[in-house]
């Protein structure tokens, strides 16, 4: 079999293949294209934006886990005014589909940032991080970690997002929540094309010699193989409730764990922590689907989607 399409429709985003990365450990997009042509992608999802630049938090930012990592680099990013200036045109060259990663402190500043992306031509979709665990800020009320764990926060903030912006939005969640489908709901509620899940769970590392924790921010992100099982099935969990599709993410390594989001219910995937081992981790993952599904005598990558037989 050659005819094999990998084609699938993320919420209003048609993409190539169902296989984009996790904002945070790609960069943006460039860095990894002397690996191979990240064009290739179903998408290139871009570290978080921010309206102005974020320095991140101080180091010791990082910290590894058995299968795992920790991380709290605190959304460091250039800002929206260099993305789009420096960023930005470096992609569109590649001919890169880009999913743009935003964050703020407010939902009024959410849907600025939103608005100025879609003016600019600056993303082909929005994925508003309501859901890191890492980032603190005193002049904020409601930090992002905070209202990805309030389905009313989370349905407010989709709102008046959706409000700014007609490109395909997607809501990024958080798994340190006691039933992921609260906050799936309010999002789709909120007028969501997707919902971006999981996040990274909340961990901690101490240096038992020193007695003191691995990281400077004390506590971060776990992700890596070690949380796979727990994407899984939180993706599974909201697919089952959901209108909307999902893109699945947490712990993805192989082309195998790719499958078992797609047959959770996931449309698409993203790669996060194993492009650190793995320049090219997702471009493989893209071939080992194709490679699956002509084993498996599949024709259309979208006939795996929620496929789980119980």
């Amino acid at each position: 079999m050659t005819d094999i399409s990998l084609k699938v429709n993320l919420g209003g985003l048609v993409m190539k293949n169902p296989v984009t990365v996790a904002s945070g450990t790609f960069g943006y997009g460039i860095e990894y294209d002397h690996y191979f042509k990240v064009s290739e992608l179903g998408a290139v999802t871009v570290k978080s934006l921010s309206l102005k630049p974020r320095p991140g938090n101080k180091p010791p930012r990082i910290s590894e886990t058995p299968a795992g990592l920790l991380n709290a680099i605190g959304l460091q990013n250039v800002g929206i005014e260099v993305y789009l200036k420096e960023k930005l045109p470096l992609l569109r060259e590649k001919n890169c589909t880009i999913i743009a990663n935003i964050y703020g402190f407010s939902p009024e500043e959410y849907a600025e940032l939103a608005q100025r992306l879609e003016k600019e031509g600056g993303a082909d979709a929005i994925e508003a991080n309501l859901s890191c665990p890492n980032v603190h800020d005193a002049k904020a009320s409601c930090g992002p970690a905070l209202v990805a764990q309030s389905p009313e926060s989370v349905a407010e903030y989709t709102r008046i997002i959706r409000s700014a912006t007609s490109l395909p939005l997607y809501i990024k969640l958080s798994p340190n929540v006691a039933d992921i489908r609260e906050p799936a709901l309010a999002a789709q509620e909120g007028g969501a094309d997707a919902v971006a899940l999981i996040n990274t769970l909340l961990g901690m590392n101490i240096d038992v010699e020193t007695r003191r924790p691995c990281l400077r921010n004390l506590v971060g992100g776990l992700s890596g193989p070690a949380i796979r099982p727990v994407a899984v099935k939180m993706v599974w969990d909201a697919a089952r409730v959901l209108s909307i599709p999902v893109l699945g993410m947490g712990g993805i390594s192989s082309p195998e764990d790719a499958i078992q989001f797609l047959l959770a219910g996931a449309t698409a995937v993203a790669v996060g922590s194993a492009t650190f081992r793995r320049p090219d981790a997702a471009l493989q993952i893209v071939k080992g689907l194709h490679d699956y599904c002509a084993r498996q005598g599949i024709d259309d990558i979208r006939q795996l989607i929620g496929a789980l037989e119980s």
